[in-house]
């Protein structure tokens, strides 16, 4: 065997394997995206609808309010709906927290009263920054209107809590847009 060829063997031939394999597994990847994503995506959609029909009791369906992302940003809302018999509104907005964003459904009456709410802290620390999310704690935004100030945040899970009240001050504050808005 030559110089050259023993070369190849030690150097140029793993490479190539090593090249190989990343280019199947990525294959594989892109694939499994392609045929998981459609479905990904339909079970959030049915997950967000049931987190909105959670915070409005009675709610048969609802028509989202159409805002541009400007218009979002500006009022520091994720989306906002109307429920199709007038029963009220639902407003989704997410804050940072301690370690993620937490997402915040709030159920609104026709008046802009909270009338439930629900929390995602999953991505909270557990035990902690997670009580943010219980139902002990959210109960205590209920009938707030205007500015859910009154609302003390939880020691030891400031982030997460604070992250729950910004939500429901901005869905509050953004309330007289979506009404308008939504006719």
């Amino acid at each position: 065997m030559t110089k050259e060829n023993n070369r190849f063997e030690e150097l140029v031939k793993p490479f190539l394997v090593l090249v190989g394999i990343c280019l199947v597994v990525g294959l594989l990847l892109g694939v499994t995206n392609r045929l998981t994503a459609p479905v990904i995506r339909r079970n959030q959609l049915a997950q967000a609808e049931a987190t909105r029909k959670t915070v409005l009791d009675g709610a048969s369906g609802f028509t989202q309010i159409a805002f541009d992302e400007a218009t979002l940003r500006q009022l520091g809302i994720d989306s906002a709906y109307r429920e199709n018999t007038g029963l009220g509104y639902v407003v989704t907005v997410s804050r940072k927290g301690y370690r993620s964003n937490v997402a915040v459904t709030i159920g609104l009456s026709p008046e802009g009263k909270v009338l439930k709410l629900s929390a995602d802290v999953s991505a909270e620390t557990s035990g902690i920054g997670s009580k943010a999310g219980d139902a002990a704690y959210v109960s205590n935004y209920v009938g707030a209107s205007g500015s859910a100030e009154n609302v003390d945040v939880i020691s030891g899970a400031t982030y997460s809590s604070t992250a729950v009240k910004e939500c429901v001050n901005a869905a509050l504050a953004a309330f007289p847009t979506v009404k308008e808005v939504s006719g």
